[in-house]
Protein backbone atom coordinates (compact mmCIF):
# COMPACT_ATOMS: atom_id res chain seq x y z
CA UNK A 1 0.00 0.00 0.00
CA UNK A 2 1.41 3.38 -1.03
CA UNK A 3 2.08 6.08 1.57
CA UNK A 4 -0.89 8.28 0.57
CA UNK A 5 -3.19 5.27 0.34
CA UNK A 6 -2.06 4.16 3.80
CA UNK A 7 -2.74 7.59 5.27
CA UNK A 8 -6.20 7.65 3.68
CA UNK A 9 -6.89 4.17 5.00
CA UNK A 10 -6.01 5.14 8.58
CA UNK A 11 -8.17 8.27 8.28
CA UNK A 12 -11.10 6.12 7.13
CA UNK A 13 -10.62 3.74 10.05
CA UNK A 14 -10.72 6.71 12.43
CA UNK A 15 -13.97 7.83 10.80
CA UNK A 16 -15.37 4.33 11.28
CA UNK A 17 -14.37 4.48 14.94
CA UNK A 18 -16.10 7.87 15.33
CA UNK A 19 -19.27 6.43 13.79
CA UNK A 20 -19.24 3.53 16.24
CA UNK A 21 -18.59 5.97 19.08
CA UNK A 22 -21.66 8.00 18.05
CA UNK A 23 -23.76 4.82 17.99
CA UNK A 24 -22.42 4.03 21.43
CA UNK A 25 -23.28 7.52 22.74
CA UNK A 26 -26.80 7.21 21.34
CA UNK A 27 -27.49 3.93 23.12
CA UNK A 28 -27.35 1.64 20.08
CA UNK A 29 -26.78 -1.97 21.15
CA UNK A 30 -23.69 -3.72 19.79
CA UNK A 31 -25.98 -6.61 18.85
CA UNK A 32 -27.97 -4.46 16.45
CA UNK A 33 -25.08 -3.19 14.26
CA UNK A 34 -24.04 -4.80 10.97
CA UNK A 35 -21.44 -3.20 8.69
CA UNK A 36 -21.44 -3.91 4.96
CA UNK A 37 -19.34 -3.07 1.95
CA UNK A 38 -22.30 -3.70 -0.39
CA UNK A 39 -26.08 -3.57 -0.19
CA UNK A 40 -29.29 -1.71 -0.49
CA UNK A 41 -28.56 0.79 -3.30
CA UNK A 42 -25.81 1.80 -5.66
CA UNK A 43 -23.86 4.92 -4.76
CA UNK A 44 -20.38 5.31 -6.28
CA UNK A 45 -19.39 7.79 -3.53
CA UNK A 46 -20.35 5.40 -0.74
CA UNK A 47 -17.45 3.97 1.31
CA UNK A 48 -19.53 1.44 3.24
CA UNK A 49 -22.95 0.91 4.82
CA UNK A 50 -24.22 0.16 8.29
CA UNK A 51 -27.54 -1.45 9.18
CA UNK A 52 -28.96 -0.84 12.66
CA UNK A 53 -31.89 -2.76 14.10
CA UNK A 54 -33.44 -0.18 16.42
CA UNK A 55 -35.07 -0.72 19.81
CA UNK A 56 -38.45 -0.27 18.13
CA UNK A 57 -37.74 -3.10 15.67
CA UNK A 58 -37.15 -0.63 12.83
CA UNK A 59 -34.30 -1.08 10.38
CA UNK A 60 -32.15 2.02 9.94
CA UNK A 61 -29.80 2.03 6.99
CA UNK A 62 -26.79 4.35 6.99
CA UNK A 63 -24.75 5.19 3.91
CA UNK A 64 -21.28 6.46 4.83
CA UNK A 65 -19.34 8.90 2.65
CA UNK A 66 -15.80 9.96 3.54
CA UNK A 67 -14.36 13.04 1.87
CA UNK A 68 -10.74 14.19 2.14
CA UNK A 69 -11.89 17.82 2.04
CA UNK A 70 -14.94 20.05 1.70
CA UNK A 71 -13.74 21.10 -1.70
CA UNK A 72 -16.20 20.17 -4.47
CA UNK A 73 -18.49 18.42 -1.96
CA UNK A 74 -22.10 19.21 -2.81
CA UNK A 75 -23.43 19.40 0.75
CA UNK A 76 -27.05 19.90 -0.28
CA UNK A 77 -27.00 16.99 -2.70
CA UNK A 78 -25.76 14.52 -0.08
CA UNK A 79 -28.06 15.88 2.63
CA UNK A 80 -30.25 12.79 2.45
CA UNK A 81 -31.81 10.89 5.35
CA UNK A 82 -29.56 7.98 6.28
CA UNK A 83 -26.39 9.54 4.88
CA UNK A 84 -23.44 9.97 7.25
CA UNK A 85 -20.93 12.32 5.64
CA UNK A 86 -17.39 12.65 7.01
CA UNK A 87 -15.24 15.59 5.97
CA UNK A 88 -11.54 16.11 6.67
CA UNK A 89 -11.07 19.74 7.64
CA UNK A 90 -8.09 21.79 8.78
CA UNK A 91 -9.55 23.00 12.06
CA UNK A 92 -12.96 22.26 13.56
CA UNK A 93 -12.67 25.27 15.89
CA UNK A 94 -12.72 27.81 13.05
CA UNK A 95 -15.27 26.04 10.89
CA UNK A 96 -18.64 27.52 9.97
CA UNK A 97 -20.33 24.17 9.38
CA UNK A 98 -23.17 23.42 7.03
CA UNK A 99 -26.17 22.36 9.14
CA UNK A 100 -27.83 19.37 7.45
CA UNK A 101 -31.60 19.02 7.35
CA UNK A 102 -31.75 15.23 7.04
CA UNK A 103 -28.29 13.64 7.15
CA UNK A 104 -25.48 13.54 9.70
CA UNK A 105 -22.31 15.50 8.92
CA UNK A 106 -19.09 14.86 10.83
CA UNK A 107 -16.28 17.40 10.49
CA UNK A 108 -12.98 15.92 11.61
CA UNK A 109 -9.49 17.46 11.79
CA UNK A 110 -7.81 14.45 13.50
CA UNK A 111 -7.65 16.55 16.66
CA UNK A 112 -11.32 17.15 17.25
CA UNK A 113 -14.61 16.38 15.55
CA UNK A 114 -18.07 17.86 15.43
CA UNK A 115 -21.12 15.77 14.52
CA UNK A 116 -24.21 17.70 13.42
CA UNK A 117 -27.48 16.29 12.11
CA UNK A 118 -29.59 13.24 12.75
CA UNK A 119 -28.90 9.76 14.12
CA UNK A 120 -31.46 7.18 15.18
CA UNK A 121 -34.26 9.70 14.65
CA UNK A 122 -32.68 12.21 17.04
CA UNK A 123 -31.09 15.56 16.30
CA UNK A 124 -27.54 15.77 17.61
CA UNK A 125 -24.81 18.40 17.78
CA UNK A 126 -21.80 16.84 19.42
CA UNK A 127 -18.35 18.38 19.78
CA UNK A 128 -15.72 16.02 21.13
CA UNK A 129 -13.68 18.81 22.72
CA UNK A 130 -16.03 21.61 23.68
CA UNK A 131 -14.14 24.83 24.36
CA UNK A 132 -16.78 25.86 26.88
CA UNK A 133 -15.96 22.80 28.94
CA UNK A 134 -13.14 23.47 31.49
CA UNK A 135 -11.79 19.99 30.76
CA UNK A 136 -10.94 21.13 27.21
CA UNK A 137 -8.27 23.63 28.30
CA UNK A 138 -6.87 21.12 30.75
CA UNK A 139 -6.57 18.48 28.03
CA UNK A 140 -5.18 21.00 25.57
CA UNK A 141 -2.49 22.06 28.04
CA UNK A 142 -1.47 18.42 28.47
CA UNK A 143 -1.24 17.92 24.73
CA UNK A 144 -4.11 15.42 24.62
CA UNK A 145 -5.52 15.08 21.11
CA UNK A 146 -8.50 13.33 19.60
CA UNK A 147 -6.87 10.00 18.94
CA UNK A 148 -5.66 9.85 22.55
CA UNK A 149 -9.24 10.27 23.75
CA UNK A 150 -10.76 7.64 21.50
CA UNK A 151 -7.93 5.14 21.35
CA UNK A 152 -6.58 5.42 24.87
CA UNK A 153 -8.62 7.41 27.36
CA UNK A 154 -11.83 5.54 26.62
CA UNK A 155 -10.30 2.21 27.59
CA UNK A 156 -8.97 3.35 30.95
CA UNK A 157 -12.11 2.02 32.63
CA UNK A 158 -11.29 -1.53 33.67
CA UNK A 159 -14.63 -2.31 35.34
CA UNK A 160 -15.92 -4.99 33.00
CA UNK A 161 -19.38 -4.78 34.55
CA UNK A 162 -19.68 -1.22 33.27
CA UNK A 163 -21.77 -1.38 30.11
CA UNK A 164 -20.90 2.24 29.38
CA UNK A 165 -17.25 1.56 28.53
CA UNK A 166 -16.62 2.20 24.84
CA UNK A 167 -13.78 -0.31 24.67
CA UNK A 168 -16.08 -3.05 25.96
CA UNK A 169 -18.68 -1.99 23.42
CA UNK A 170 -16.10 -2.44 20.65
CA UNK A 171 -14.94 -5.83 21.91
CA UNK A 172 -18.52 -7.10 22.11
CA UNK A 173 -19.40 -5.65 18.71
CA UNK A 174 -16.54 -7.32 16.84
CA UNK A 175 -16.89 -10.69 18.56
CA UNK A 176 -20.70 -10.98 18.42
CA UNK A 177 -21.16 -11.74 14.70
CA UNK A 178 -17.57 -12.44 13.63
CA UNK A 179 -15.57 -15.61 14.25
CA UNK A 180 -12.93 -15.12 16.94
CA UNK A 181 -9.27 -16.16 16.90
CA UNK A 182 -7.03 -16.23 19.95
CA UNK A 183 -3.54 -15.31 18.74
CA UNK A 184 -0.96 -16.39 21.31
CA UNK A 185 2.67 -15.49 21.90
CA UNK A 186 5.28 -16.45 24.45
CA UNK A 187 3.93 -13.89 26.92
CA UNK A 188 1.10 -16.26 27.88
CA UNK A 189 3.69 -18.34 29.73
CA UNK A 190 5.29 -15.48 31.65
CA UNK A 191 3.12 -15.64 34.76
CA UNK A 192 4.36 -19.12 35.70
CA UNK A 193 8.02 -18.43 35.07
CA UNK A 194 8.63 -19.59 31.50
CA UNK A 195 10.85 -17.46 29.27
CA UNK A 196 9.48 -15.07 26.71
CA UNK A 197 11.10 -14.95 23.26
CA UNK A 198 13.71 -12.35 24.19
CA UNK A 199 14.75 -14.23 27.34
CA UNK A 200 14.77 -17.52 25.45
CA UNK A 201 17.14 -16.28 22.75
CA UNK A 202 19.33 -14.60 25.36
CA UNK A 203 19.63 -17.86 27.30
CA UNK A 204 20.51 -19.82 24.16
CA UNK A 205 23.04 -17.15 23.25
CA UNK A 206 24.79 -17.64 26.57
CA UNK A 207 24.89 -21.40 26.10
CA UNK A 208 26.19 -21.16 22.56
CA UNK A 209 28.94 -18.72 23.53
CA UNK A 210 29.66 -20.62 26.75
CA UNK A 211 28.67 -17.75 28.99
CA UNK A 212 30.95 -15.15 27.43
CA UNK A 213 28.87 -11.97 27.70
CA UNK A 214 31.60 -9.88 26.10
CA UNK A 215 31.73 -12.15 23.08
CA UNK A 216 27.94 -12.01 22.74
CA UNK A 217 28.07 -8.21 22.68
CA UNK A 218 30.87 -8.22 20.13
CA UNK A 219 28.93 -10.54 17.81
CA UNK A 220 25.74 -8.52 18.29
CA UNK A 221 27.64 -5.40 17.26
CA UNK A 222 27.89 -6.86 13.76
CA UNK A 223 24.81 -9.07 13.32
CA UNK A 224 22.23 -7.76 15.81
CA UNK A 225 20.52 -9.37 18.74
CA UNK A 226 19.81 -12.79 17.25
CA UNK A 227 22.09 -15.75 17.78
CA UNK A 228 20.54 -17.69 14.93
CA UNK A 229 22.23 -16.03 11.99
CA UNK A 230 22.77 -19.31 10.20
CA UNK A 231 21.77 -22.86 11.00
CA UNK A 232 24.99 -24.02 9.32
CA UNK A 233 27.08 -22.05 11.82
CA UNK A 234 25.22 -23.66 14.70
CA UNK A 235 25.74 -27.16 13.32
CA UNK A 236 29.39 -26.52 12.52
CA UNK A 237 29.97 -25.55 16.13
CA UNK A 238 28.28 -28.73 17.39
CA UNK A 239 25.43 -26.83 19.04
CA UNK A 240 22.25 -28.94 19.26
CA UNK A 241 19.69 -26.15 18.94
CA UNK A 242 16.61 -28.34 19.28
CA UNK A 243 17.89 -30.21 22.33
CA UNK A 244 18.69 -26.93 24.06
CA UNK A 245 15.34 -25.49 22.99
CA UNK A 246 13.60 -28.51 24.51
CA UNK A 247 15.34 -27.82 27.82
CA UNK A 248 14.32 -24.17 27.77
CA UNK A 249 10.70 -24.96 26.93
CA UNK A 250 10.11 -27.78 29.39
CA UNK A 251 12.96 -28.40 31.84
CA UNK A 252 12.70 -25.33 34.02
CA UNK A 253 11.39 -24.85 37.53
CA UNK A 254 8.01 -23.09 37.29
CA UNK A 255 7.02 -20.45 39.81
CA UNK A 256 3.61 -22.13 40.20
CA UNK A 257 1.88 -25.31 39.09
CA UNK A 258 0.59 -23.92 35.81
CA UNK A 259 -1.24 -27.14 34.86
CA UNK A 260 -3.71 -26.79 37.74
CA UNK A 261 -3.50 -23.16 38.83
CA UNK A 262 -6.68 -21.52 37.53
CA UNK A 263 -5.25 -18.00 37.73
CA UNK A 264 -2.64 -18.41 34.99
CA UNK A 265 -3.15 -16.90 31.55
CA UNK A 266 -2.89 -20.37 30.03
CA UNK A 267 -5.73 -21.71 32.19
CA UNK A 268 -7.82 -18.59 31.52
CA UNK A 269 -7.47 -19.28 27.79
CA UNK A 270 -8.71 -22.85 28.25
CA UNK A 271 -11.68 -21.46 30.23
CA UNK A 272 -12.56 -19.32 27.21
CA UNK A 273 -12.22 -22.33 24.90
CA UNK A 274 -14.48 -24.39 27.17
CA UNK A 275 -17.21 -21.72 26.83
CA UNK A 276 -16.93 -21.28 23.05
CA UNK A 277 -17.36 -24.01 20.45
CA UNK A 278 -15.18 -23.99 17.32
CA UNK A 279 -12.57 -21.63 18.69
CA UNK A 280 -9.48 -21.07 16.55
CA UNK A 281 -6.07 -20.57 18.16
CA UNK A 282 -3.09 -19.28 16.21
CA UNK A 283 0.03 -19.70 18.32
CA UNK A 284 3.65 -18.78 17.72
CA UNK A 285 4.76 -20.99 20.60
CA UNK A 286 6.54 -24.30 20.06
CA UNK A 287 5.38 -25.97 23.29
CA UNK A 288 2.38 -28.22 23.91
CA UNK A 289 1.37 -26.76 27.28
CA UNK A 290 -2.00 -25.56 25.99
CA UNK A 291 -2.75 -28.99 24.55
CA UNK A 292 -1.74 -30.64 27.83
CA UNK A 293 -4.21 -28.59 29.88
CA UNK A 294 -6.98 -29.13 27.33
CA UNK A 295 -6.39 -32.88 27.46
CA UNK A 296 -6.35 -32.79 31.25
CA UNK A 297 -9.72 -31.00 31.21
CA UNK A 298 -11.23 -33.40 28.68
CA UNK A 299 -11.56 -30.81 25.89
CA UNK A 300 -11.19 -32.25 22.39
CA UNK A 301 -8.76 -30.30 20.20
CA UNK A 302 -7.01 -30.33 16.83
CA UNK A 303 -3.32 -29.51 16.56
CA UNK A 304 -1.83 -28.40 13.26
CA UNK A 305 1.88 -27.78 12.75
CA UNK A 306 2.32 -28.65 9.06
CA UNK A 307 0.16 -29.13 5.96
CA UNK A 308 -0.45 -32.85 6.57
CA UNK A 309 -2.84 -32.44 9.49
CA UNK A 310 -6.24 -34.08 9.87
CA UNK A 311 -8.87 -31.75 11.40
CA UNK A 312 -11.66 -33.42 13.34
CA UNK A 313 -14.84 -31.34 13.04
CA UNK A 314 -15.97 -32.59 16.45
CA UNK A 315 -13.08 -30.82 18.15
CA UNK A 316 -13.98 -27.82 20.29
CA UNK A 317 -10.83 -25.92 19.30
CA UNK A 318 -8.31 -26.00 16.47
CA UNK A 319 -4.76 -24.96 17.36
CA UNK A 320 -2.43 -23.84 14.58
CA UNK A 321 1.28 -23.75 15.45
CA UNK A 322 2.26 -21.48 12.57
CA UNK A 323 5.94 -21.47 13.59
CA UNK A 324 6.08 -25.20 14.26
CA UNK A 325 5.75 -27.61 17.17
CA UNK A 326 8.30 -29.27 19.45
CA UNK A 327 6.69 -31.67 21.95
CA UNK A 328 8.59 -32.62 25.08
CA UNK A 329 11.69 -34.78 24.40
CA UNK A 330 10.89 -35.08 20.67
CA UNK A 331 13.82 -32.92 19.56
CA UNK A 332 15.36 -35.79 17.57
CA UNK A 333 12.25 -36.38 15.44
CA UNK A 334 12.53 -34.78 12.02
CA UNK A 335 8.77 -34.34 11.53
CA UNK A 336 8.78 -31.87 14.42
CA UNK A 337 12.15 -30.17 13.97
CA UNK A 338 11.43 -29.68 10.27
CA UNK A 339 8.25 -27.76 11.16
CA UNK A 340 10.09 -25.18 13.28
CA UNK A 341 10.52 -21.62 12.07
CA UNK A 342 13.40 -20.76 14.34
CA UNK A 343 16.58 -19.52 12.74
CA UNK A 344 17.01 -16.57 10.41
CA UNK A 345 16.96 -18.49 7.14
CA UNK A 346 13.76 -20.30 8.13
CA UNK A 347 12.04 -16.98 8.80
CA UNK A 348 13.16 -15.69 5.42
CA UNK A 349 11.93 -18.81 3.67
CA UNK A 350 8.51 -18.66 5.33
CA UNK A 351 7.83 -14.99 4.73
CA UNK A 352 9.04 -15.18 1.14
CA UNK A 353 6.51 -17.95 0.43
CA UNK A 354 3.08 -16.30 0.66
CA UNK A 355 1.31 -19.49 -0.47
CA UNK A 356 2.51 -21.54 2.50
CA UNK A 357 -0.27 -22.73 4.81
CA UNK A 358 1.26 -20.79 7.72
CA UNK A 359 1.04 -17.44 5.93
CA UNK A 360 -2.31 -18.21 4.30
CA UNK A 361 -3.87 -19.08 7.67
CA UNK A 362 -2.63 -15.92 9.37
CA UNK A 363 -3.65 -13.63 6.51
CA UNK A 364 -7.12 -15.12 6.18
CA UNK A 365 -7.92 -14.91 9.87
CA UNK A 366 -6.38 -11.48 10.42
CA UNK A 367 -8.56 -10.16 7.59
CA UNK A 368 -11.87 -11.91 8.19
CA UNK A 369 -11.90 -13.01 11.85
CA UNK A 370 -11.65 -10.89 14.98
CA UNK A 371 -8.19 -11.72 16.27
CA UNK A 372 -7.41 -11.21 19.95
CA UNK A 373 -3.66 -11.04 20.54
CA UNK A 374 -2.49 -12.29 23.94
CA UNK A 375 1.12 -12.42 25.11
CA UNK A 376 2.47 -10.77 21.97
CA UNK A 377 4.71 -7.70 21.99
CA UNK A 378 4.39 -6.93 18.26
CA UNK A 379 8.11 -6.29 17.85
CA UNK A 380 8.38 -8.88 15.07
CA UNK A 381 8.50 -7.03 11.71
CA UNK A 382 7.17 -10.11 9.92
CA UNK A 383 3.96 -10.08 11.94
CA UNK A 384 3.51 -6.34 11.40
CA UNK A 385 3.96 -6.94 7.69
CA UNK A 386 1.14 -9.50 7.75
CA UNK A 387 -1.11 -7.19 9.76
CA UNK A 388 -0.60 -4.41 7.25
CA UNK A 389 -1.42 -6.78 4.40
CA UNK A 390 -4.55 -7.88 6.29
CA UNK A 391 -6.20 -4.45 6.20
CA UNK A 392 -9.99 -4.52 6.50
CA UNK A 393 -11.98 -1.27 6.47
CA UNK A 394 -14.85 -2.74 8.48
CA UNK A 395 -13.12 -4.61 11.30
CA UNK A 396 -10.72 -4.18 14.18
CA UNK A 397 -8.54 -6.70 16.00
CA UNK A 398 -7.58 -6.42 19.68
CA UNK A 399 -4.35 -6.75 21.63
CA UNK A 400 -3.77 -7.06 25.39
CA UNK A 401 -0.80 -5.10 26.68
CA UNK A 402 0.44 -5.02 30.27
CA UNK A 403 1.40 -1.74 31.90
CA UNK A 404 4.87 -1.65 33.42
CA UNK A 405 5.66 0.09 36.67
CA UNK A 406 7.27 3.49 36.25
CA UNK A 407 6.48 3.93 32.56
CA UNK A 408 5.31 7.36 31.40
CA UNK A 409 1.57 7.61 30.67
CA UNK A 410 2.31 9.12 27.27
CA UNK A 411 4.17 5.95 26.35
CA UNK A 412 0.88 4.03 26.57
CA UNK A 413 -0.84 6.64 24.41
CA UNK A 414 1.89 6.52 21.77
CA UNK A 415 1.86 2.71 21.70
CA UNK A 416 -1.96 2.71 21.51
CA UNK A 417 -1.90 5.06 18.52
CA UNK A 418 0.89 3.09 16.85
CA UNK A 419 -0.99 -0.21 17.17
CA UNK A 420 -4.09 1.47 15.72
CA UNK A 421 -2.20 1.87 12.43
CA UNK A 422 -2.26 -1.95 12.27
CA UNK A 423 -6.04 -2.08 12.94
CA UNK A 424 -5.41 -3.05 16.56
CA UNK A 425 -7.45 -1.74 19.49
CA UNK A 426 -5.20 -1.88 22.56
CA UNK A 427 -6.59 -3.11 25.88
CA UNK A 428 -4.25 -2.07 28.69
CA UNK A 429 -4.15 -4.27 31.77
CA UNK A 430 -2.31 -4.02 35.07
CA UNK A 431 -2.23 -7.78 35.71
CA UNK A 432 -2.58 -10.85 33.50
CA UNK A 433 -5.53 -11.98 35.62
CA UNK A 434 -7.60 -9.15 34.14
CA UNK A 435 -7.63 -10.96 30.78
CA UNK A 436 -10.13 -13.42 32.24
CA UNK A 437 -12.60 -10.60 33.00
CA UNK A 438 -12.30 -9.26 29.48
CA UNK A 439 -12.73 -12.65 27.83
CA UNK A 440 -15.82 -13.31 29.93
CA UNK A 441 -17.70 -10.42 28.34
CA UNK A 442 -17.50 -12.07 24.89
CA UNK A 443 -20.82 -13.73 24.03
Amino acid sequence: MKKIEREDYIFQKKCYLILLYLFYLNGVSYKSIISRSFGFHFDPKCNFKVVVFSNHEHIHKYVIHIFNSLWKANLEEIDVMGNVNFFKVKNVDYLDPYIPQSSLNVYFDEYNFRAIGFMEGKKIDYLLKDKNNPKFKKDEAKGNIFKDDILYLLNLDKNVDNEESFIHFLLKLFTYRIDVDLVLGSGINADYGAKDWKSLTHSLNEKFYEGSIDRIKEIQHYVGDELFVSSKILKANGFDTYKELNKELYLFKPDIDFFSNKQTTLYIITDYIARHDKTTVITYNYDTNLEYILKKRGILYNTTYDDNSFLNKEAKVSIFHVHGLLPFDRYNEYKFTDSLIFNESEYYYLYNNPYSWNIAKQLHDFIFNTSIFIGISLTDPNMKRLLELASNHLKFNFIFMKREEGFDAKTYKDVTNYFFTYDLITIWINDYKEINDWLKIID
